[in-house]
C-alpha cells in the first residue's frame, strides 16, 4: 500500500469521525432547544441525550439516536405516593369516584376460599351423613365438583358444597396449593342484572348502541369483569356474552359473582 493510499484511508476516517461527532452534537442541541421551550416540565438532560429528569423524576427516552424534535406537550407519567409511575389505565382508575372505585375493585377482587378442594373421581363422589362409609347418602360430588374443607379427620373430609353438607373421603379430594391454582384456572364469573338493562355494542350508554335488554334476575357470563369508559354517566361496563357475541352492560346495573361447580343433593 503506498503512502498516498494510506493518506486516504487516515482521512476518510477522520471525516467520518467527525462527521458522527457533528450528528451527536446537533442531536443534544435541537433536544436542548425542545427542553428549554418551558412547556414540558423538564428540567435537564443528560450527557448522552437519552435522559431527561422531571420534577417527579427520571424518564428514559429510547431512540436510534437520531435527532427529533417531538411536537405538542408532554404527557408526563403521574407519581403514585410512593413515587412509582402510573400506567394509563391506573390513573384513570385513580380518577373514578369513591363509589366507583369500590365497585371497581369488588368486580376484579377474585377471592380463592382458603380450604376449596375439588373432587377427583371418574364418576362421583359420595357425600355421607357421617364419617361412615355405611352412612346415608346426602349428596354427590361430580369430577371437579368445589367443595370447601371444614376439617378432617382421618381418611374423612367434612366438607361443603353449595347446599351439600356432609362427609367424603379425603383421598378423592384435590386440595392445597393445586387446588387453589386449579380454581383460579376454572373460576366463572356471572353478572345478575339488579333491574332491567340495557345491553350494549361499545361500553358507552349512546341510544345507538343499544342491542337488546334483559329482564330483572338475569344471569349472564362474564369475559371481562371490568371495563373502563370515557362516558361520564357510565364510567364502569361489564363485558358479557349476549347472543354468542361480546357485549357490554353498565356495571351498576348489575351483581358480579365469581363461582365453581358445585355438588348435587340427594336428600
Amino acid at each position: 500500500m503506498t503512502k498516498n493510499q494510506m493518506l486516504t484511508i487516515e482521512l476518510v476516517v477522520i471525516a467520518v469521525l467527525v462527521l458522527l461527532l457533528a450528528l451527536k452534537f446537533q442531536h443534544k442541541t435541537e433536544r436542548n432547544e425542545w427542553l428549554e421551550e418551558g412547556e414540558h416540565g423538564v428540567s435537564e438532560v443528560s450527557d448522552d441525550g437519552k435522559t431527561i429528569k422531571t420534577p417527579e423524576g427520571k424518564i428514559i427516552l429510547v431512540d436510534d439516536g437520531t435527532a427529533v424534535k417531538p411536537t405538542g406537550r408532554v404527557s408526563e407519567p403521574t407519581p403514585t405516593p410512593g413515587g412509582e409511575y402510573m400506567t394509563d389505565e391506573e390513573r384513570r382508575v385513580a380518577a373514578l369516584s369513591a363509589e366507583d372505585l369500590a365497585r371497581y375493585h369488588a368486580a376484579i377482587d377474585l377471592k380463592i376460599p382458603e380450604n376449596i378442594a375439588f373432587a377427583q373421581v371418574q364418576e362421583s363422589l359420595s357425600v355421607r351423613e357421617k364419617p361412615n362409609g355405611d352412612a346415608k347418602q346426602v349428596g354427590v360430588l361430580y369430577p371437579n365438583n368445589y367443595c370447601i374443607i371444614e376439617s378432617v379427620d382421618g381418611e374423612w373430609a367434612k366438607i361443603t358444597s353449595g347446599s351439600v353438607k356432609g362427609y367424603c373421603r379425603v383421598s378423592y379430594l384435590m386440595r392445597g396449593e393445586e387446588a387453589a391454582l386449579y380454581a383460579e384456572e376454572t373460576v366463572k364469573c356471572t353478572a345478575t342484572t339488579k333491574t332491567s338493562a340495557n345491553v350494549r355494542s361499545s361500553p358507552t350508554t349512546k341510544e345507538e348502541n343499544i342491542v337488546g335488554n334483559v329482564k330483572k334476575g338475569s344471569v349472564l357470563k362474564v369475559t371481562k369483569a371490568a371495563v373502563l369508559s370515557d362516558d361520564p354517566d357510565a364510567p364502569l361496563f361489564v363485558e358479557i356474552v349476549y347472543d354468542t357475541k361480546s357485549a357490554y352492560v353498565a356495571m351498576g346495573m348489575v351483581t358480579i359473582e365469581y363461582s365453581w361447580e358445585a355438588g348435587k343433593s340427594t336428600k
